[in-house]
């Protein structure tokens, strides 16, 4: 009869509970932890946990916790103010309709938390400052189970992260914003408590930037992350903005306790906390460039990995393409990399020097860069150990009246000679190639080595608009292949048996594409 009366009071669905935590009475999921712990540490983990210091209810409730908590005496969420027990409070903000106290309630003198006693059921009142072995957490029943990464860690229904590498406060902000957060708002002592653990138990022992700072126009203090300035945790005489604008939190005991805020000028370089809501930031782009890659007329381009990571061992190329007669203008509104990790920007396909290079996390988001024809070509070389997100680049067409009219003569397809490592592509790219045409393109390799063509774009109709390779000098060669059809992701690559290649490109009268672009390279 026992072993049911159990079974019924611990419940039987943990699949609803996070790990290591189990449901009781058919209600919320709790969780027994036999760290020594002061209520503040306790409250903390048990946010992170996706919950609060447990709040109890009923008789039923207790029973149920005096099952698990076999011999320890853990702390429970309650905070009294007076012997009145209808006067405490629940850290989780529920109503208090249920006490266990002897006698007529706490006792203050004792402390102002709680903890549950293992031989009588009865709770009994504790310093808060003073640690004791065991404390019981309470999440909700089918809680959002938070997954955090890359450094983060659940805390508070989102992740949070302590980033050791120092930054001005707003190059900090911009580097949470980066992973989808902001620098940490705090609003409570339990707020408080678990970030100045975080950068202690990392080893810090100075100070980390808050997301806190003086605002003129407001003649107040904001948030970085906008949430209400509703707590505080200044040392004695602070705030005090001739000392800066910005709020540093110290891991020291020099200002009274660990944790107190001091003001210090936002130029300072410092470790730092970012929050986020959401328990991951996805990729915007692969990790690994698939080929070269091809945009059109106006978009967005992103770094690999972006905005998690810069992978390393590879040089990703991108090229960019606007109409006819237009110029390629590109910004970029978010570039974190190390000085090491270079983006070159060049004028068109065929040019070898880069008109810009750039690197580091100082670029300006507002700075335009302009290719002097309608192609700009982007290579991006990350250093041996890459740091930082990455980066995105917004780009459109600037300059030039554009028409509909083709810029070709479909009666006009010269032959044409070229030498690898070069761009060969189908006539008028990018934008539609002409009706009817029959394009010969002659390729010889440089110092008798064998070649590799790849055609990382192509977009011309699958029936009847296609490119032969002929493996040899000219189209009476053996074929090597015929390419045709739509694909920008699945690079087709073929290699010569010789020092020559030749492509016959044929379209019909009707559905053109924009037509194709291959990369020759000597072997």
């Amino acid at each position: 009869m026992l072993l049911l009366l159990l079974f019924s009071l611990l419940g039987v669905s943990s699949a609803v509970c996070p790990p290591g935590y189990q449901q009781i009475n058919g209600g919320d999921c709790f969780k027994l932890y036999t760290t020594q712990q002061t209520y503040d540490n306790a409250e903390t983990q048990c946010v992170q946990d996706g919950g609060h210091l447990a709040s109890v209810h009923s008789p039923n409730e207790q029973n149920g916790l005096t099952a698990i908590m076999g011999a320890t005496t853990p702390l429970i969420g309650m905070r009294c103010t007076d012997g009145t027990a209808s006067h405490c409070t629940w850290s989780d903000g529920s109503a208090v309709d249920y006490s266990n106290f002897p006698g007529t309630g706490p006792i203050i003198a004792y402390g102002s938390c709680v903890h549950l006693a293992s031989n009588d059921n009865s709770w009994y009142s504790w310093n808060c400052a003073a640690p004791i072995s065991g404390f019981l957490c309470r999440v909700s029943l089918n809680a959002p189970v938070t997954t955090c990464t890359g450094g983060y860690v659940a805390y508070n229904g989102g992740c949070a992260a302590l980033k050791t590498t120092v930054r001005t406060q707003s190059d900090a902000e911009a580097a949470c914003s980066l992973d989808g957060g902001h620098l940490a708002s705090i609003h409570s002592d339990t707020d408080n408590t678990f970030y100045s653990q975080l950068a202690s138990n990392a080893g810090l022992t100075s100070t980390i930037y808050i997301g806190l700072a003086w605002n003129t126009a407001g003649n107040s203090y904001k948030w970085t992350d906008d949430t209400q300035y509703d707590y505080k945790k200044f040392a004695n005489q602070f705030p005090n903005t001739v000392f800066g604008e910005c709020v540093q939190m110290m891991l020291s005991t020099e200002f009274g306790s660990l944790g107190q805020w001091t003001n210090i000028p936002c130029s300072t370089p410092m470790a730092y906390v970012c929050w986020k809501a959401s328990g991951e930031t996805p990729a915007k782009a692969p990790a690994q460039c698939p080929g070269i890659q091809f945009f059109y007329d106006q978009g967005t381009v992103y770094s690999p990995n972006f905005p998690l990571s810069i992978p390393t061992g590879q040089t990703c190329e991108y090229v960019l393409a606007t109409a006819v007669g237009t110029k390629v203008s590109v910004t970029f509104p978010i570039f974190s990399t190390d000085a090491g990790s270079v983006l070159s920007l060049y004028d068109g396909l065929d040019d070898v020097i880069p008109k810009t290079k750039l690197s580091g996390n100082a670029i300006n988001p507002q700075q335009t860069y302009e290719s002097a024809t309608n192609v700009m070509k982007m290579i991006f070389t990350p250093s041996a150990t890459p740091t930082g997100q990455g980066w995105q680049a917004d780009f459109v067409s600037t300059g030039g009246i554009v028409t509909d009219e083709p810029t070709f003569d479909p009666s006009m397809c010269p032959e044409q000679q070229y030498t690898a490592d070069t761009y060969v592509m189908s006539p008028n790219w990018p934008e539609s190639y002409p009706p009817l045409s029959d394009c010969l393109y002659y390729i010889h390799s440089k110092d008798n080595r064998k070649m590799s063509i790849e055609f990382g774009y192509m977009d011309t109709e699958q029936c009847c608009d296609y490119v032969i390779v002929y493996d040899g000098p000219n189209n009476k060669s053996p074929v090597l292949a015929t390419v045709s059809g739509q694909s920008d992701v699945d690079v087709k690559q073929y290699f010569s048996t010789g020092t020559t290649l030749t492509l016959e490109f044929f379209s019909d009268s009707n559905n053109e594409g924009h037509g194709w672009i291959a990369t020759i390279r000597n072997i």
